[in-house]
């Protein structure tokens, strides 16, 4: 049986085949002739060479990691819970870094305090309790540390401290000489710079501007004002008496309000001799719930109790008529003493907290107190 390719032999007469084969010779041609096409070559694969050594010795080593002394993040750790009376035992570095700041101030002087004018090496370290953050600035040893806080009034310009001093020196009825600016952070304001009764009616705009806080003997003011410190008020809600004097709280990024879900307020409690840490939610049917913070992995909520609609709702109109919204940001702590409770209340929605100690929420402004007083009534199963 002949082959395929024999039968095509014998269908292809001569000529026809002599054709073909000029055919095929012509398109080949016009294909050395063509234009070739461009085409993006791989790049070569480098050849790793190895790194000649000298006979006897080791190949150089990786650079060793990076430590914070253990001086540096003890100094830090018992500063912090030396000024915010917090348990040692519920705080602990999250992050540090190496820095070199401008001068012996670590970069958080006012501009008519007395830096040394040379470069310090030092550290940046991060601090936590689970719940917030604070970050501090240290020397190489950490005998020198500083607080990065908003509570450094140094970035007050000094035209708008006296601006400010002397409305709070009549307002307090004592000689500027008395007073002192014990805090100053940047805020946003509405049209009525967010001092006004319910019945009032402010504009919604965004007048940026300041919040201050003045103390006298025995007293102390907080004020609003914008930026030029042409409009200054003071906040009677937030202002208070006797010697216990607020800070303003670090901003919490982890904080944003935007994910409110079902928890209408919260509380984080810490501290105390046994060094506890735990969160308590009411959420918005009723339910009121504790999770223990203690362990590396928290536990399952524990319902503590369940109150009715009725109760919900006069707790939120609580907060409302206490002006809950006007203590965000505010710590209420008092330097020295002995153990103690750290609680930190939010609201849902809130993009900060307020926080006081246990053993001095009696001294903090009527309507924080009411709300605190509310908020233990619900918390303290009966």
């Amino acid at each position: 049986m002949k082959s395929t390719s024999q039968k095509m032999a014998q269908w292809l007469k001569p000529g026809v085949a002599t054709i073909a084969l000029l055919s095929l010779l012509t398109i080949g041609m016009q294909s050395l002739n063509a234009k070739p096409i461009q085409t993006e070559a791989s790049p070569p694969v480098p050849t790793l060479k190895p790194v000649p050594t000298q006979k006897g010795t080791a190949p150089p080593r990786p650079a060793p990691a990076v430590r914070l002394p253990g001086s540096v993040k003890t100094a830090v750790l018992r500063a912090h819970a030396r000024d915010f009376q917090m348990s040692i035992k519920t705080l602990r570095v999250v992050s540090f870094s190496q820095e070199t700041w401008p001068d012996s101030c670590l970069g958080l002087g006012r501009p008519e305090a007395t830096c040394g004018l040379a470069l310090v090496s030092g550290w940046r370290v991060e601090v936590s309790n689970g719940a917030k953050r604070w970050f501090y600035r240290t020397d190489r040893t950490g005998r020198n540390l500083q607080m990065e806080n908003t509570n450094n009034a140094s970035s007050l310009p000094r035209a708008i401290e006296q601006k400010v001093l002397a409305i709070a020196a009549k307002d307090m009825g004592v000689p500027v000489n008395q007073l002192k600016l014990a805090a100053a952070r940047a805020r946003g304001w509405d049209g009525c710079l967010g001092v006004a009764d319910p019945t009032t009616g402010c504009t919604m705009i965004l007048i940026p501007g300041w919040q201050v806080i003045v103390t006298a003997p025995q007293q102390y003011g907080v004020y609003h004002l914008n930026q030029t410190a042409t409009l200054i008020k003071q906040n009677p809600t937030t202002s208070g008496k006797g010697t216990l004097v607020p800070t303003f709280l670090q901003p919490d990024p982890s904080t944003d309000g935007s994910n409110t879900g079902d928890v209408i307020f919260q509380s984080m409690t810490s501290g105390g001799i046994a060094g506890l840490a735990y969160k308590t939610l009411l959420m918005k049917d009723g339910k009121v719930m504790r999770i223990d913070l203690r362990q590396q992995t928290p536990a399952a909520p524990t319902l503590i109790r369940q109150l009715t609609s009725q109760e919900v709702q006069a707790f939120v109109a609580t907060l409302q008529q206490n002006e809950f919204s006007d203590f965000l940001g505010f710590n209420y702590a008092p330097i020295g003493g002995a153990d103690y409770f750290t609680i930190a209340l939010t609201a849902s929605g809130a993009t900060q907290s307020t926080q006081y100690v246990d053993i001095v929420q009696d001294q903090t402004p009527p309507k924080l107190q009411q709300i605190i007083q509310a908020w233990n009534r619900i918390t303290n199963p009966r």
